[in-house]
């Protein structure tokens, strides 16, 4: 069950960073609590009387999208009912589906949604919501919506509401309704590299790569647009799909001094994403992207390594209810600039962040869990001991390091106890519990497509680490954002990066270094970068991928 929060808005523009906070007071109630602002459920009825409301187990709205797609399984969402005033008596109502309600709808509002089929919907415990004397909620019950039958590109409206009202209630009618729009979709397959489709290419084989999208400037589907192209391998040269790991930027950490609560925040334009999951996400997903979400600290001195186990519990948990509610394939913790010890907030400690690990994966089994390796942070990670006792990489999928930057030379790290490098200046000794094989050694810079100098020495640096031995694992890390075709020297740059000065040196197959003849040695494959959709190409102007909203 959810709490109520009190949203004040100022203006539209403020929708989507009010969802974050929405999604703050979805989390942490028992089933016989509400808090609310003001003592009322938003416009009910006085307190010297009971008001009652239906409401959907996710979210606030009671006008709620469904996406359902060809090839899928059923879909499941939650009702509630809940009280103003705990019940004096076992209140036992019936939720049922309304075709009655569905073509009201169409007719007040000139909308021609289908009717969803009534023999598709099946409620737990028969439909039936239960509040135990002296409660306000009743538990949850799931409602699940069967595809069979539905006919792809069409608009279902399911409507569900009580079969009869309980003595003792003031109802409004208006709150014993839910509205669910369902869409109904063909599954893509295909996508138009040139002028004809062809079938989305598979991941490359063998291999882990990582893209980052700042959805402030971009859509996440750019992810989509990009794929490598392996020529020599076999003939014809075979396409390959990238990015099997998608992280979405950004979600931050923010702190409300009054309440002493590390709150998780969307912002805006992430909040927009997310809440259009069927457009942005699922796309993704049909590419064979695992998308995650990029949490990272937001300056507000509360962080991840400062946080109590309270603070802790109680944002895990907000976590959590994102992660489900949008259907989301995992978390990716990256601390930064994190100003600890801001305006009186706690000092960095050791042990908070090993917690924060620990208690995220417990709440969230089978999704992905992956961390930046990077400045004091996780520099601890080895030493077991620091960490309270947690060994970290036991805990996560994924860690690579975090050192990447446009202007600088690409950092090529293979964390050893010493914790020397030769091909990086920046130190790092390996996470505790964490198999060498899934540590990301090579995060490459988006450099731009002029910077010859720098795209060079990536590409050796890479050959040489390669051949002297420190590959120790298939992990390749895109940490700059993903970007189009962009003027001012970027407009053939993530293709460059994808193929010429980072999978040409980084795959066995492609180009090594001999260090006799201190020279490159050519290998059987030339990867080279490729768009999956020939409208990325026609620059800023005409990309389709900047954020739409």
């Amino acid at each position: 069950m959810y709490k109520y929060y009190k949203i004040n808005l100022m203006n539209n523009s403020f929708k989507y960073f009010a969802l974050s906070m929405l999604l703050v007071a979805m989390t942490g109630c028992t089933a016989g609590d509400i808090t609310q602002a003001g003592g009322t459920l938003p416009n009910e009825a006085p307190m010297n009387s009971m008001g009652g409301q239906l409401c959907s187990g996710k979210t606030f709205s009671n006008m709620i999208t469904v996406g359902m797609y060809q090839d899928d399984g059923p879909a499941t969402e939650e009702i509630v009912y809940m009280l103003t005033k705990p019940a004096t008596t076992t209140v036992t109502i019936k939720a049922v589906p309304s075709p009655e309600l569905v073509a009201k709808y169409n007719s007040d509002n000139s909308t021609e949604m289908k009717e969803f089929p009534v023999t598709n919907v099946t409620f737990e415990d028969g439909g039936s919501l239960t509040i135990p004397t002296g409660k306000k909620v009743s538990e949850n019950i799931s409602v699940t919506l069967s595809p069979e039958g539905l006919e792809a590109g069409t608009l279902y409206l399911l409507a569900i509401t009580l079969e009869r009202d309980f003595a003792g209630i003031e109802v409004q009618a208006a709150k014993q309704v839910i509205y669910y729009r369902i869409s109904f979709r063909e599954k893509i397959t295909t996508c138009t590299p040139g002028y004809e489709p062809i079938p989305i290419p598979p991941m490359m084989p063998g291999l882990t790569s990582v893209f980052y999208v700042n959805t402030e400037t971009y859509q996440p589907l750019i992810a989509n647009a990009w794929s490598v192209k392996a020529e020599g391998s076999t003939m014809p040269a075979p396409i390959y799909n990238m990015g099997n790991i998608v992280n979405l930027k950004k979600a931050t950490i923010d702190y409300d001094a009054t309440s002493g609560r590390a709150l998780f925040s969307l912002g805006s334009d992430l909040s927009y994403v997310l809440e259009h999951r069927d457009k942005y996400i699922r796309h993704l997903q049909e590419y064979d992207h695992k998308v995650c979400i990029c949490i990272e600290n937001g300056g507000k001195g509360i962080g991840f390594c400062s946080m109590t186990n309270t603070q802790i519990t109680d944002f895990v948990s907000q976590v959590k209810a994102t992660v489900n509610r949008y259907q989301l394939d995992g978390v990716n913790l990256l601390d930064d600039d994190s100003k600890y010890g801001k305006a009186g907030t706690p000092a960095m400690n050791t042990t908070s962040y090993p917690m924060l690990i620990k208690t995220l994966r417990e709440a969230l089994p089978g999704k992905l869990l992956t961390l930046v390796d990077k400045g004091d942070a996780t520099e601890y990670f080895y030493d077991i001991n620091k960490c309270g006792g947690i060994e970290v990489g036991k805990h996560i999928d994924y860690a690579w390091h975090g050192y990447v930057s446009p202007t600088e030379d690409l950092q090529a790290i293979t964390p050893n106890p010493e914790g020397t490098q030769v091909y990086s200046k920046y130190t790092r000794k390996p996470i505790a519990g964490l198999d060498e094989k899934c540590y990301g050694s090579v995060n490459v810079p988006l450099y731009s497509s002029t910077d010859i100098k720098h795209r060079d020495q990536a590409a050796e640096t890479i050959a040489k680490w390669k051949s002297a031995g420190y590959k120790k694992s298939n992990i390749i890390v895109y940490g700059n954002d993903l970007i189009g075709n962009e003027y001012g020297g970027y407009e053939t740059a993530v293709g460059i990066m994808l193929g010429t000065y980072s999978l040409l040196p980084f795959m066995d197959d492609g180009d090594s270094w001999d260090f006799n003849r201190d020279e490159v040695i050519w290998g059987d494959v030339l990867y080279d970068g490729k768009a999956l959709d020939n409208r990325i190409n026609g620059g800023p102007e005409n990309n389709p991928y900047r954020k739409d909203w």
